[in-house]
Order: C-alpha cells, then structure tokens, then sequence
C-alpha cells in the first residue's frame, strides 16, 4: 500500500470538488491551478460539473496524482 492507496482511503467521497482537493492533498493543490489544468485539457479525466462547480471522481484524481509524482529517495 503506498501514500496513494493511504489517501483513498482517507477520502470518503466519490467525487471531490477543487476546494476539496485542495484539502485532500494538504494545499498542493490549489483550487486556481486546478482550474488552468482543466482549461489546458491536462487536467484530472471524467470530472463532470453540477451547478457550475466542477467534480472530479476520486479514481481519477488519484491515478491523475500518481502521474504527476515523482518518487524522491535521500542517500546517507
């Protein structure tokens, strides 16, 4: 289980709003960021929108997470 698996579990929702995924991932994210991705079509795959608020689905957002992240390993 990797950090990934840790923060599906964490996130009970199905989909995710910009302001959630915000929280979920600790701030990284910003809410703004989120929106320029989208416009450029690089964003997080299958969001719908209700109320013109835009809702991303949580496998999504972490297979999209996944591919945005790079492993780091210090040497001692």
């Amino acid at each position: 289980m990797d950090a990934f698996d840790k923060l599906r579990e964490t996130c009970k929702k199905q989909y995710i709003s910009r302001k959630d995924l915000w929280n979920l991932t600790g701030g990284i994210i910003h809410p703004r960021t989120m929106a320029i991705f989208d416009q450029k079509g690089i964003g997080i795959s299958n969001s719908i929108m209700i109320a013109h608020k835009r809702m991303y689905p949580i496998d999504s957002v972490i297979e999209w997470l996944r591919t945005k992240s790079t492993l780091i390993c210090d040497k001692k």
